[in-house]
């Protein structure tokens, strides 16, 4: 069996290490436009432009190269259950019941447990607990050890153009250029794992989707509360802990009008330690003022430790903290096309419209008056920061969703004879979690029970 990967980050990774532990004899090559150097969108040469509403979720939230935004961001894996969402649609209901089915091995994959229950603390909200990757060890492609596979061959600095069919629902042959020049390969079966935006641009460019244009929508995010004196919120304590050097993370999750929302800590935003020491370990950048920062705030850097060490949870300057309220976009006129103009491949770029839908405000009002509620009922000591929500200024999260539409689970697993799109663009609704992870037990029920049969 020779296998495609297109992409070699986080999907792309994991679809690699599960292909070959179904599949030990498989032959896999790996194409990926990087290398080692994880490159943002300039950097590695690609184009997008925006047409209305700025949005940074081209330009500032993909990374590409060998783990991909995994080596950047690493991220929450976060999976959802029958409580995320009141009324599913039959795809959703098929990817919560995948979720529940393949959660506790695939968390098993990355060394982790997750038995946290998930609590209503009101009829509308609920938590949910997930573990944010350790910063020394969350790179998917360095996880999953790809680059020792003997069955894979990497093939990197390559760019895919397009993909080629019969004319119906097989696939023929990939086009990618290296060096410069645009070469091609054929194989059994193809996975498309170049993230939501560039496998809209691959579909496009090769003629897939009929329409010119790929609608999709994100998350949008706004800090709305502060809160003060403690760390709990009624029984539950929000602070987050550490097992290793992950963190357990926790959040309140609701809905309103179908659309989910949820609200996140976020801690010593006004701790100069803490940022300091988050420009060094998550964005590599050893400055003077960073160190300087860190130096002055020695007795609150003790306190840091302490609390890691020996408490083994985060430390919260002043004991303060903000509460975020994040929605899914509600929209239906955002959408990325083909730009006219190209990139340092000389390949067609991509052209983002986006808008923020009308239903919005109505989301967050709602979704603020429910926690107002809440923490009123579990008296904390809190402060609003926005009494109205200007949605015009809410901040993008950069989880793509809602772009690729299937009735049902085998409808996504059956589009193409040998291929399957892999991004979170295949969810119609994000929900209130980030969704990458949503997304592996998915990659297990195809390779583990469906692949089979395809080839």
């Amino acid at each position: 069996m020779n296998i495609c990967v297109m992409g070699a980050g986080a999907y792309g990774s994991y679809t690699i290490d599960a292909l070959l532990e179904k599949y030990p004899k498989a032959t896999i090559t790996l194409f990926d436009v990087g290398d080692a150097a994880i490159k943002s969108e300039k950097e590695i040469g690609y184009f997008s432009s925006l047409k209305s509403r700025v949005y940074k979720g081209l330009s500032d939230g993909r990374f590409f190269g060998f783990g991909g935004a995994t080596e950047k961001w690493g991220g929450q894996l976060l999976t959802y259950t029958e409580n995320d969402f009141s009324n599913p649609n039959p795809f959703m209901t098929d990817v919560v019941k995948l979720n529940e089915k393949h959660k506790e091995s695939m968390l098993k994959k990355f060394n982790i447990t997750n038995n946290y229950k998930e609590n209503f603390v009101t009829n509308t909200l609920f938590t949910k607990t997930g573990v944010w990757l350790s910063v020394f060890n969350r790179n998917f492609f360095k996880i999953f050890k790809i680059q020792q596979r003997k069955q894979v061959t990497i093939i990197s600095n390559a760019r895919v153009s397009k993909i080629a069919t019969n004319g119906e629902k097989k696939i023929t042959k990939v086009h990618y250029i290296k060096n410069g020049v645009e070469q091609e390969a054929s194989f059994d079966y193809y996975f498309l794992t170049t993230g939501a935006f560039e496998s809209a641009r691959i579909l496009l460019s090769s003629g897939l989707i009929p329409e010119k244009k790929v609608y999709f929508s994100d998350h949008l995010s706004q800090k709305v509360f502060k809160i003060k004196k403690n760390t709990s919120i009624g029984k539950e304590n929000f602070v987050f802990k550490m097992k290793g050097f992950s963190l357990i993370t926790k959040r309140l999750i609701g809905e309103y009008d179908n659309c989910s929302f949820y609200v996140h800590p976020v801690f010593n935003m006004d701790f100069p330690f803490f940022q300091s020491l988050k420009t060094i370990l998550f964005k590599k950048q050893v400055t003077l003022k960073a160190i300087k920062n860190i130096i002055i705030n020695i007795p609150q850097a003790i306190g840091f430790g302490w609390a890691v060490l020996f408490h083994r949870r985060i430390y919260v300057y002043k004991n303060e903290w903000f509460l975020y309220i994040d929605i899914d976009n509600p929209t239906n006129d955002s959408f990325v096309s083909l730009s006219k103009e190209k990139d340092t491949f000389g390949i067609n770029g991509l052209e983002v419209t986006y808008n923020i839908g009308e239903n919005a405000a109505v989301v967050y009002r709602n979704a603020k008056d429910q926690v107002v509620e809440h923490l009123k009922n579990s008296k904390v000591d809190f402060e609003i920061l926005a009494e109205e929500i200007d949605v015009q200024n809410t901040e993008d999260i950069y989880h793509p969703h809602k772009m690729f539409h299937y009735e049902n689970i085998d409808s996504y697993f059956n589009e193409y004879d040998n291929m399957l799109l892999v991004n979170t663009g295949i969810l119609p609704r994000s929900g209130g979690i980030n969704p990458t992870a949503a997304l592996l037990p998915i990659l297990d029920e195809f390779i583990n029970e469906k692949l089979i049969y395809k080839i």
